[in-house]
Protein backbone atom coordinates (compact mmCIF):
# COMPACT_ATOMS: atom_id res chain seq x y z
CA UNK A 1 0.00 0.00 0.00
CA UNK A 2 1.22 3.18 -0.75
CA UNK A 3 1.84 6.46 1.55
CA UNK A 4 -0.92 8.25 -0.10
CA UNK A 5 -3.19 4.70 0.42
CA UNK A 6 -1.70 4.66 4.19
CA UNK A 7 -2.72 8.41 4.75
CA UNK A 8 -6.67 7.91 3.16
CA UNK A 9 -7.25 5.03 6.00
CA UNK A 10 -6.35 6.95 9.01
CA UNK A 11 -6.64 10.45 8.39
CA UNK A 12 -8.75 13.42 7.81
CA UNK A 13 -6.84 16.47 5.98
CA UNK A 14 -8.36 19.96 6.63
CA UNK A 15 -10.81 21.18 4.81
CA UNK A 16 -11.38 17.89 3.08
CA UNK A 17 -14.57 15.73 1.99
CA UNK A 18 -13.72 12.64 2.85
CA UNK A 19 -16.34 11.18 1.01
CA UNK A 20 -14.50 12.25 -2.28
CA UNK A 21 -11.48 13.24 -0.96
CA UNK A 22 -8.38 12.30 -3.33
CA UNK A 23 -5.15 10.95 -2.44
CA UNK A 24 -2.62 13.46 -0.76
CA UNK A 25 1.11 14.03 -2.42
CA UNK A 26 3.06 11.56 -0.16
CA UNK A 27 6.11 14.46 0.91
CA UNK A 28 8.93 12.58 2.19
CA UNK A 29 11.59 15.12 2.36
CA UNK A 30 12.36 18.51 1.68
CA UNK A 31 15.18 20.67 1.07
CA UNK A 32 14.89 24.70 0.78
CA UNK A 33 12.28 25.59 -0.96
CA UNK A 34 11.45 22.45 -2.65
CA UNK A 35 9.38 19.33 -1.38
CA UNK A 36 10.22 15.76 -2.79
CA UNK A 37 7.27 13.13 -2.68
CA UNK A 38 8.34 8.67 -2.58
CA UNK A 39 8.51 9.06 -6.36
CA UNK A 40 11.50 11.99 -6.18
CA UNK A 41 9.19 14.26 -8.26
CA UNK A 42 10.35 17.50 -6.81
CA UNK A 43 7.78 20.52 -6.02
CA UNK A 44 7.98 24.04 -4.85
CA UNK A 45 6.60 24.25 -1.54
CA UNK A 46 4.83 27.95 -2.60
CA UNK A 47 3.33 28.26 0.37
CA UNK A 48 5.84 27.61 2.99
CA UNK A 49 3.71 24.69 4.29
CA UNK A 50 0.87 27.37 5.07
CA UNK A 51 3.30 30.08 5.57
CA UNK A 52 5.03 28.67 8.98
CA UNK A 53 8.40 27.38 7.11
CA UNK A 54 9.78 30.61 5.66
CA UNK A 55 13.93 29.53 6.31
CA UNK A 56 13.07 26.39 3.60
CA UNK A 57 12.62 22.76 4.80
CA UNK A 58 15.82 20.93 6.42
CA UNK A 59 17.60 23.86 7.53
CA UNK A 60 20.93 23.02 8.60
CA UNK A 61 21.47 25.63 10.98
CA UNK A 62 17.78 25.58 12.55
CA UNK A 63 18.18 22.17 12.93
CA UNK A 64 21.05 22.44 14.80
CA UNK A 65 19.36 24.95 17.48
CA UNK A 66 16.28 22.68 18.00
CA UNK A 67 18.20 19.58 18.43
CA UNK A 68 20.50 21.50 20.80
CA UNK A 69 17.32 23.22 22.48
CA UNK A 70 15.54 19.53 22.75
CA UNK A 71 18.47 18.18 24.70
CA UNK A 72 18.12 20.46 27.10
CA UNK A 73 14.57 21.47 27.62
CA UNK A 74 11.66 20.40 24.86
CA UNK A 75 8.85 22.12 26.46
CA UNK A 76 7.27 23.70 29.62
CA UNK A 77 4.05 24.85 30.25
CA UNK A 78 3.92 28.92 30.50
CA UNK A 79 1.16 29.37 32.44
CA UNK A 80 3.06 30.32 35.61
CA UNK A 81 6.60 28.94 34.07
CA UNK A 82 8.99 30.48 32.20
CA UNK A 83 12.87 29.68 30.58
CA UNK A 84 16.00 31.32 29.17
CA UNK A 85 15.24 31.14 25.93
CA UNK A 86 11.79 32.59 26.29
CA UNK A 87 13.48 35.46 28.27
CA UNK A 88 16.16 36.01 25.93
CA UNK A 89 13.80 36.03 22.89
CA UNK A 90 11.83 38.68 24.39
CA UNK A 91 14.91 40.93 25.16
CA UNK A 92 15.92 40.66 21.67
CA UNK A 93 12.93 41.37 20.04
CA UNK A 94 11.79 44.14 22.20
CA UNK A 95 15.44 45.83 21.46
CA UNK A 96 14.16 46.19 17.85
CA UNK A 97 10.57 46.74 18.09
CA UNK A 98 9.02 50.21 18.62
CA UNK A 99 9.72 51.64 22.16
CA UNK A 100 6.48 51.64 22.88
CA UNK A 101 5.94 47.88 22.79
CA UNK A 102 7.19 46.85 26.29
CA UNK A 103 6.05 42.58 26.69
CA UNK A 104 6.40 39.71 24.26
CA UNK A 105 3.35 37.64 23.95
CA UNK A 106 3.71 33.99 22.50
CA UNK A 107 1.34 32.26 20.65
CA UNK A 108 1.84 28.60 19.27
CA UNK A 109 0.32 28.90 16.00
CA UNK A 110 -1.26 31.85 13.51
CA UNK A 111 -4.59 30.72 14.37
CA UNK A 112 -4.10 30.74 17.92
CA UNK A 113 -2.59 34.30 17.39
CA UNK A 114 -5.40 35.48 15.78
CA UNK A 115 -7.53 34.63 18.34
CA UNK A 116 -5.37 36.23 21.18
CA UNK A 117 -5.19 39.39 19.36
CA UNK A 118 -9.00 39.11 19.09
CA UNK A 119 -9.55 38.80 23.16
CA UNK A 120 -6.90 41.51 23.29
CA UNK A 121 -8.89 43.74 21.31
CA UNK A 122 -11.97 42.98 22.67
CA UNK A 123 -10.53 42.54 27.06
CA UNK A 124 -9.05 46.09 25.92
CA UNK A 125 -12.73 47.48 25.32
CA UNK A 126 -14.09 46.08 27.64
CA UNK A 127 -11.66 47.43 30.65
CA UNK A 128 -12.36 50.88 28.89
CA UNK A 129 -16.05 50.32 30.30
CA UNK A 130 -16.99 50.32 26.42
CA UNK A 131 -17.22 46.37 25.14
CA UNK A 132 -17.23 46.06 21.53
CA UNK A 133 -18.54 43.11 19.77
CA UNK A 134 -17.61 44.09 15.81
CA UNK A 135 -14.42 44.09 14.13
CA UNK A 136 -13.13 44.88 10.88
CA UNK A 137 -11.17 42.56 8.56
CA UNK A 138 -9.87 42.05 5.17
CA UNK A 139 -12.30 40.86 2.41
CA UNK A 140 -11.49 37.33 1.50
CA UNK A 141 -7.93 37.34 4.22
CA UNK A 142 -7.42 33.68 5.67
CA UNK A 143 -6.45 33.84 9.37
CA UNK A 144 -6.74 30.07 10.45
CA UNK A 145 -9.59 27.23 11.52
CA UNK A 146 -10.60 28.25 15.05
CA UNK A 147 -13.62 30.46 15.47
CA UNK A 148 -12.25 33.38 16.07
CA UNK A 149 -9.57 33.05 12.88
CA UNK A 150 -12.70 31.79 11.29
CA UNK A 151 -14.89 35.25 11.83
CA UNK A 152 -12.29 37.23 10.37
CA UNK A 153 -11.16 35.17 7.37
CA UNK A 154 -13.55 35.40 4.12
CA UNK A 155 -16.38 33.00 4.21
CA UNK A 156 -16.63 30.04 2.26
CA UNK A 157 -17.96 26.22 1.75
CA UNK A 158 -15.31 26.06 4.02
CA UNK A 159 -16.78 28.26 6.62
CA UNK A 160 -20.50 27.80 5.43
CA UNK A 161 -21.79 25.21 8.45
CA UNK A 162 -20.28 28.05 11.46
CA UNK A 163 -21.20 31.03 9.57
CA UNK A 164 -24.79 31.75 12.26
CA UNK A 165 -21.80 31.12 15.15
CA UNK A 166 -19.18 33.54 14.14
CA UNK A 167 -18.97 37.18 15.56
CA UNK A 168 -20.23 39.66 13.14
CA UNK A 169 -17.39 41.17 11.22
CA UNK A 170 -17.23 44.34 8.59
CA UNK A 171 -15.05 43.59 5.81
CA UNK A 172 -13.22 45.94 3.69
CA UNK A 173 -11.00 45.59 0.69
CA UNK A 174 -7.53 44.93 0.76
CA UNK A 175 -7.02 47.81 -1.59
CA UNK A 176 -9.46 50.42 0.33
CA UNK A 177 -8.72 53.76 0.98
CA UNK A 178 -9.57 53.50 4.62
CA UNK A 179 -9.26 57.29 4.75
CA UNK A 180 -11.97 57.78 2.40
CA UNK A 181 -14.34 55.35 4.37
CA UNK A 182 -16.75 56.03 7.54
CA UNK A 183 -16.94 53.00 9.58
CA UNK A 184 -18.77 52.60 12.49
CA UNK A 185 -17.49 49.69 14.81
CA UNK A 186 -19.43 50.43 17.81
Amino acid sequence: MSLAERDLAVIWHPYTQMKTAQKPIPIVRGEGACLYDEDGKKYIDAVSSWWVNIHGHANKYIAQKVAEQLLKLEHVIFAGFTHPTAVELAERLLEILPSNQKKAFYSDNGSTAIEVAIKMCLQYWNNQGKPRTKMLAFKNAYHGDTFGAMAVSGRSAFTAAFDSLLCLIRRILKDSNLKSQTLNLI
